[in-house]
Parts: structure tokens; sequence; C-alpha cells
């Protein structure tokens, strides 16, 4: 998924996926994944559109948008965790009412987030 650098700076590798649904922070969330070296970055808006992706691309990691509008990416992450791949949560929200435990250990970074915010979220799953 990601290799730290001598200076701990955080590098991708493979296919990153994007699951939001405001497309202003959907592209700022891809630039950002591509800042970190991923090679391509998918972007989907909804839970459908995640999963066919899912389904269809080697998606290596995952940035999740909790709150998706009318409906959350909890089957994008029991997806992801199901495949064995890496993914962290992205909110603006403090809490997530009936969003399931089983998520507990994934990393969460709170909107508005930066470069730093991101890398420092995928260290943690890289060291866990």
């Amino acid at each position: 998924m990601c290799e730290l650098s001598p200076r701990s700076e955080i590098k991708l590798q493979g296919e990153a996926l994007v699951v939001e649904d405001n497309l202003i922070i959907a592209m700022e969330a891809e630039e950002i994944l591509l800042g970190l070296g991923s090679p391509r970055c998918h972007v989907a808006a909804t839970v459908r559109a995640s999963l066919d992706i899912l389904d269809s691309a080697p998606v290596a990691f995952a940035l999740l948008d909790i709150d998706l509008g009318e409906e959350t990416c909890e089957a994008v992450a029991l997806r992801l965790l199901s495949l064995g791949t890496p993914f962290i949560f992205a909110s603006g929200y403090d809490d997530f009412p009936g969003f399931s435990d089983v998520f507990g250990a994934v990393p969460v970074v709170r909107k508005p987030y930066t470069e730093d915010d991101i890398a420092a979220a995928i260290a943690g799953l890289a060291n866990a």
C-alpha cells in the first residue's frame, strides 16, 4: 500500500479510490492521493459506483467520506475489509450514529483535511 521514506514521507503504491459526494472535496482528495504517489485515483460519489470500481479496478487504498448524503459508505468499507484493502474515513462530523463498531480501528480525518492529515492517517495504518 505505501512505503515510508527515510524522511517518513508517505509514498502510496497502487491505485486509490476516493468516495466523496462533494465534487470539490473529491477533486481535492484526488489531488492529495496523486501527490502522495498513487499512479491513478478513481472517484465515486455513491456506494453503487464505488462497489463497481472495486469490482473492476485493482484498488490498493481508499479514502471514504462517511456520510454520502442519503447513504453512508458502510457497504464500501465492509467490502474493503473483506478484500484486505487499507482505507481511512473522512468526515465533517464528530459522531456517526448507527455506523458499525467493526470500524473502530480505522482512522478518521476531519474535514477540512490537508495532505499532512491524510499522510499521518496513512502512516498510522502502515505502522499498525
